[in-house]
């Protein structure tokens, strides 16, 4: 009888890891229940408009002569569970907070040569961005640096009719309100060139 109380104390036991394991529980303390999606990344033409891509303008014409701008793009965001529960609805903990992003250029068919053939590759903060769950959010971001259009490829295309195409790739980071890292990448087609100004 013995035997048999101590078998079915070792079942249980089994048995409750089991069940552990499969809601996930005996899984990366790390990983966050939250994921980040990215709904969309826009960017604009040279009159402003909003569209799919971005049109950059290596050198603008003014009042006061020649100058260079800083493009931005907005990453529409979304955060979600990982595995929604209808019993046990999100928490706070489950927003997240931006914290940075990645910027690397890289050409159509190919990564491309940072400084020679496509922009230098730079990282930056995000102010403070809290994403609740199922929220969509606008988060506008620098994707093109001022400097990048004083450097190598791009200061070459200035007074030429040549338009360089890359691909933006873009990584976003931050932590849920547990502390947990998160992170996701999307890219952006971005189309530069001397375009003629208004």
């Amino acid at each position: 009888m013995k035997k048999i109380s101590i078998a079915l104390k070792v079942l249980a036991v089994v048995s409750a890891l089991a069940a552990l394991s499969a809601c996930g529980s005996l899984g990366d303390p790390e990983e966050s229940s939250t994921i980040l999606i990215i709904e969309s990344i826009t960017g604009t033409k040279t009159d402003g408009t909003p569209v799919a891509f971005l049109q950059s303008d290596v050198e603008r014409i003014g009042a006061q002569g020649a100058y260079v701008t800083a493009d931005a793009a907005t990453a529409n965001l979304r955060a979600a569970l990982a595995s929604p529960d209808p019993v046990n609805p999100p928490t706070v903990y489950n927003s997240i907070v931006l914290t940075n992003y990645r910027v690397t250029f890289e050409l159509p068919t190919a990564p491309g040569n940072p400084g020679v053939n496509v922009p230098l590759p730079f990282d930056a903060n995000f102010s403070t961005i809290t994403l609740e769950i199922g929220k969509s959010t606008a988060v506008p971001f620098v994707v093109v640096l001022e400097a990048a259009k004083l450097a190598a490829p791009l200061a070459a295309l200035v007074g030429t009719t040549t338009v360089l195409e890359t691909k933006a790739k873009i990584e976003i980071f931050g932590r849920d309100l547990g502390g947990k890292t998160v992170q996701v990448t999307g890219y952006l087609t971005i189309y530069f060139a001397d375009y003629i100004d208004p």
